[in-house]
């Protein structure tokens, strides 16, 4: 069990939404796919986009200025997860931690091009 966010954008084609079926690799942030698994927080997911997880949302607009905003302390919480939960020491540059900058980096440049993003939460 775990947490999926799924990033949707208009004119998302079948590659993009097929990109986005990883297997529950937590590496694909530059697909539009974020994951975390149900082993214990904090969950940098929860920080990052948490309108998504609000009682009856399905899809919501967070602005990507406003992921970018929340970046950094969902970089801190991923790396304190990591210690905490998996007994890692891991740095900015880990896959998972390179998930949510792509992540945010794909919101950012799908909104540069005028495409409105939106964030889906399944969890």
């Amino acid at each position: 069990m775990g947490i999926d966010i799924y990033l949707r954008w208009k004119g998302m084609t079948k590659n993009d939404r097929e990109n986005q079926i990883t297997g529950w690799d937590p590496t694909k942030g530059d697909a539009g796919y974020l994951r975390e698994a149900y082993h214990g927080g904090p969950y940098a997911t929860d920080y990052l986009v948490k309108e998504a997880f609000e009682e009856g949302i399905d899809d919501v607009h967070i602005p990507a200025k406003e992921l970018r905003k929340r970046l950094p302390l969902a970089i801190d919480i991923v790396i304190q997860r990591a210690k905490q939960v998996y007994k890692e020491d891991i740095t900015e540059d880990h896959d998972w931690v390179q998930s949510f900058v792509k992540f945010v980096e794909l919101a950012e440049t799908l909104e540069g091009q005028g495409k409105e993003t939106t964030v889906y939460a399944s969890h």
